[in-house]
C-alpha cells in the first residue's frame, strides 16, 4: 500500500471524529438549553431561601419572648417577693412589668402571625419542588435519547482514536508532518480525491503530467491550485 493511500485512510478516519465530535457538541448545546428546568430550580432556591429567613425570624422571635419573660420574672419576683418596700420603687417595677407583658404580648403576635406566613411558605417550597422533579422528569423523556445518542458517539470516537493511532503508525514520519500541517490548513481536508482528471478539494482539472505522476504512487503530488496532497483510488 502506498503512503498516500495510507494518508487518505487516515484522513478518513480524521473526517469521521471530526464530524462525531461536532455531533455530540451539538447534542451538548442541546442538553444545556434547559430552561424550564433550570427556571425550575431558580423558583425553588427562591421559595427556599425565603422560608430558611423566615424560619430564622421565628427562631429569634422564640429566643426573645423567653427572654424577655425570664425578665418579666425576675420584675415579678421583686414586686412580690418582699425585698422591695418603697411604694416608688414598687410602682416603677409595676410599670416595667407592664411594659414587658405589653411588648410579650406584641411579640407573640407577631410569632403567631409569622407561624401562619410559614405555613404558606411551606407549602409554595413544596409546590416549586415539585414543579421541578416534574420538570426534570419532562426533559429526560424529550432529551433521553440525545444522551443515548451522545454516549454512542462518545464510544464511536473513542475507537476511532484507536484506529487512528494504528493508521498513523504505518505512515512515514515525514509525509505526517506534512499531512498534519496541510489538514491545519485545508479544513480538515489535506487529501484530495481524483475523480475524472479532476481535484476533487477545487474542483480544477489537473494536467495530464500530475495525473501521470498522481497515478504511480511513488511520491506525495500536489495540486497546482489548492495544495492539497492528490490521491487516485
Amino acid at each position: 500500500m502506498s503512503n498516500v493511500r495510507r494518508l487518505y485512510e487516515l484522513q478518513e478516519i480524521d473526517l469521521a471524529i471530526k464530524d462525531d465530535n461536532k455531533s455530540i457538541y451539538d447534542i451538548e448545546g442541546k442538553l444545556q438549553d434547559d430552561s424550564t428546568v433550570v427556571e425550575a430550580k431558580a423558583k425553588l432556591e427562591e421559595e427556599g431561601s425565603r422560608l430558611s429567613e423566615m424560619r430564622k425570624t421565628e427562631k429569634q422571635l422564640d429566643w426573645d419572648i423567653e427572654e424577655l419573660s425570664v425578665k418579666m420574672k425576675d420584675v415579678d419576683k421583686q414586686l412580690y417577693g418582699g425585698s422591695v418596700k418603697n411604694p416608688k420603687d414598687l410602682t416603677s417595677l409595676n410599670e416595667e412589668l407592664e411594659h414587658f407583658k405589653q411588648r410579650r404580648g406584641i411579640m407573640e403576635d407577631g410569632l403567631l402571625d409569622l407561624m401562619t406566613d410559614l405555613e404558606q411558605q411551606q407549602r409554595a417550597f413544596d409546590y416549586a419542588k415539585s414543579e421541578l422533579g416534574k420538570a426534570q422528569v419532562e426533559w429526560r423523556e424529550n432529551n433521553g435519547h440525545l444522551v443515548e445518542d451522545r454516549d454512542r458517539l462518545n464510544n464511536e470516537t473513542a475507537e476511532l482514536e484507536g484506529k487512528r493511532e494504528d493508521a498513523a503508525s504505518q505512515v512515514d514520519k515525514s509525509d505526517l508532518v506534512i499531512y498534519e500541517r496541510l489538514r491545519k490548513t485545508k479544513g480538515g481536508e489535506a487529501i484530495a480525491r481524483v475523480e475524472q482528471g479532476m481535484c476533487r478539494g477545487c474542483r480544477i482539472n489537473l494536467p495530464t503530467h500530475t495525473l501521470q505522476k498522481v497515478r504511480t504512487g511513488q511520491e506525495l503530488v500536489y495540486c497546482t491550485n489548492c495544495g492539497r496532497i492528490l490521491y487516485i483510488s
